[in-house]
């Protein structure tokens, strides 16, 4: 066995704190809720009443703001402590599957040199150990790859959350009711990102986030 079955199985669970494109965090629009006019009223009642009910049913002008998604979840404290956390989550992955792929290399070696010298019956049993302890070791490999995804996974949520969470809270104090990502836009005016405001407040309330893992 290679080493390179662990590194492949490692690939699939590097840290990766791009999240999706966009952020859209929307007020709820208000309607008005007039009572329908009632049947014996004049007709300029009527008209009257239609047109306060239409202006109270349009849309809000948008009030936007834009945040740098990519920048809160990649460089706030907490993303860079999950991302100091995760690495050494995976070097000591690295060195126990290591430490159990030279024990199999020794194994095999041993197993080919008694070819010649074990009866066909016992070099039979000496395989199929050997092959038990390869499925043991792959075993280790999944299991070790599904912690590191499930950690990983768990921990940048939290920071999202509470970068949502600090958007929402921005764009009420502003006024905004659409949030957009910068990532989506060339050009964006600087007074409409509030990325700076977000991260401030994101590294005051969570300034860092520990790694759940799980007991083997």
């Amino acid at each position: 066995m290679q080493s390179s079955t662990f590194q492949t199985a490692l690939r699939a669970a590097a840290l990766s704190v791009a999240v999706t494109a966009g952020l859209s965090v929307a007020a709820p629009a208000v309607f008005a809720q007039d009572s329908a006019p009632k049947a014996d009223a004049a007709p300029k009642a009527d008209a009257a009443k239609a047109a306060e009910a239409a202006k109270g049913s349009e849309l809000k002008t948008p009030i936007i703001a834009v945040i740098d998604v990519q920048k809160i979840m990649q460089e706030s404290n907490a993303s860079k402590s999950v991302s100091k956390a995760f690495e050494t989550l995976r070097d000591s992955y690295q060195k126990e599957i290591s430490t159990l792929e030279d024990k199999l290399r020794k194994g095999e070696d041993e197993l080919r040199k008694q070819q010649t010298v074990l009866a066909p019956e016992a070099l039979a049993n000496k395989r199929r150990d050997f092959e038990k302890q390869v499925a043991e070791v792959q075993k280790t490999v999944q299991t070790r790859k599904r912690v590191l995804e499930t950690t990983l996974n768990e921990a940048m949520a939290v920071v999202h959350k509470t970068m949502v969470e600090v958007v929402a809270d921005i764009s009420r104090e502003r006024g905004a009711n659409l949030v957009l990502a910068r990532q989506q836009f060339v050009l964006v005016d600087t007074q409409l990102d509030v990325t700076d405001a977000v991260m401030e407040r994101v590294n005051k309330k969570l300034p860092q986030v520990a790694l759940n893992i799980p007991k083997p």
